[in-house]
């Protein structure tokens, strides 16, 4: 069995325990209490740190795992992206992420590597390439045709009308999709549309969603702008991205049907910040700072559940192992520490629709845990870099130990 002593936070409670103990026998914790709560034999593998904490994995809701823009990137094939992907996979586990929720081509052949034990990465839910339109957000060369881009994108993907809107969702699961994102309306990367702009229309979400539902699972909406927001909301669309502009209106119906907001607000509060972007990107971030704090503002006055997502692409702007910054972005807005940590852990689990098998330190959940040096619930900033993780375990695995 591994021993771990510390502080626990277990992401269930609203204190932190002290001098805990957490007890993992194979893939699983069968113990978590004050120390000394359960016997140890000299057989047993301790894992100890002076002033550590013990916490569950962390979660980012928010990934496209492509490789495009990695600091480790050697081209541009799909092959060189794919093995580029693989090699971001261990700065995600470095930094304590031990769950993703995948929308990229390459989300479902990772997942199976992962799982097979061939690569190192953390838990994967795929979600395939995102859903949008013609002249909408995943449409960045209007020059190329949308069979080639069809063919091409790694990441998105074009659909006009409720018949190809069918045919594409069923193709996202037939290449192993476990949920489907659409972009609602228009973004800041998006070189053609406005953030304002509204894309699909309600009978195209909602075949969408009816074909969603059929395999048993949901559909998430990129949303910037605040109609796209209602209009996905409305049609049945059960998660919410970046919601960087909405209006209480929007978040009083997210509140009445129950929907999670994710939050990426690493990059809408720091993307004017960032070196080499495009001018049309710059133009579009520097409205948005603001209204992305007075969203999350409104999302917690009325008790939205919020997971931390990132869209962090290991770039030199957003580079994986400072991708826990997005608990201290967060926290900006209004949410202490504990909130932020719950957001990047069981909410993330709840979202990955596997929130009874990880995402908190309860004994019978799978052994995801990390053991961070000093109290984030005293500066959450600790949580902000891979050399503040000194420990990461996935089902009971070990997959980094610098303690």
């Amino acid at each position: 069995m591994k021993v771990l002593y510390g502080r626990v936070i277990d992401a269930v409670a609203d204190e932190a325990l002290e001098n805990g103990m957490v007890v993992v026998d194979g893939e699983r914790i069968v113990y978590v209490g004050e120390r000394g709560g359960y016997p140890v034999s000299d057989s047993d593998e301790v894992f100890e740190t002076e002033d550590g904490t013990i916490m569950p994995g962390f979660i980012d809701a928010h990934a496209h795992l492509v490789g495009s823009e990695s600091v480790h990137r050697t081209g541009d094939s799909p092959y060189e992206l794919l093995l580029t992907t693989v090699r971001d996979l261990q700065d995600l586990v470095d930094a304590g992420i031990t769950g993703v929720r995948d929308m990229s081509a390459f989300g479902s052949s990772l997942k199976k590597a992962i799982e097979a034990g061939n690569i190192v990465g953390p838990r994967i839910m795929p979600g395939g390439r995102v859903m949008s339109i013609s002249s909408g957000h995943c449409d960045f060369d209007p020059l190329m045709s949308r069979e080639d881009v069809n063919r091409r994108d790694l990441t998105g993907c074009l659909v006009d009308g409720p018949e190809e809107c069918y045919r594409m969702t069923r193709q996202q699961f037939r290449e192993g999709a476990q949920f489907i994102k659409i972009c609602a309306t228009g973004g800041v990367s998006s070189a053609i549309d406005d953030f304002n702009d509204i894309e699909f229309s309600p009978e195209e979400i909602r075949v969408i969603v009816e074909e969603a539902a059929r395999h048993n699972t949901y559909v998430t909406a990129h949303c910037t702008g605040t109609a796209g927001a209602k209009e996905a909301i409305k049609n049945g669309v059960m998660c919410i991205e970046h919601g960087v502009i909405l209006d209480e209106e929007c978040v009083q119906l997210m509140a009445e049907k129950n929907i999670p907001l994710v939050t990426t607000l690493s990059v809408s509060l720091g993307i004017a910040d960032m070196k080499g972007l495009p001018e049309h990107m710059m133009k579009k971030a520097a409205k948005l700072g603001d209204s992305s704090k007075r969203s999350f503002e409104l999302a917690h006055r009325y008790g939205i559940r919020v997971a931390l997502g990132t869209d962090y692409s290991n770039s030199p702007n957003t580079p994986f192992r400072e991708i826990g910054k997005e608990f201290y972005s967060l926290t900006r807005c209004g949410y202490s520490n504990m909130e932020a940590i719950k957001a990047g852990t069981i909410n993330g689990a709840y979202l990955m629709k596997s929130d009874h098998e990880f995402g908190s330190v309860e004994a019978g959940k799978l052994a995801d845990l990390v053991i961070v040096k000093g109290n984030p619930l005293e500066d959450i900033m600790l949580l902000a870099h891979a050399d503040h993780i000194g420990m990461v375990m996935i089902g009971g695995d070990v997959k980094k130990n610098c303690l």
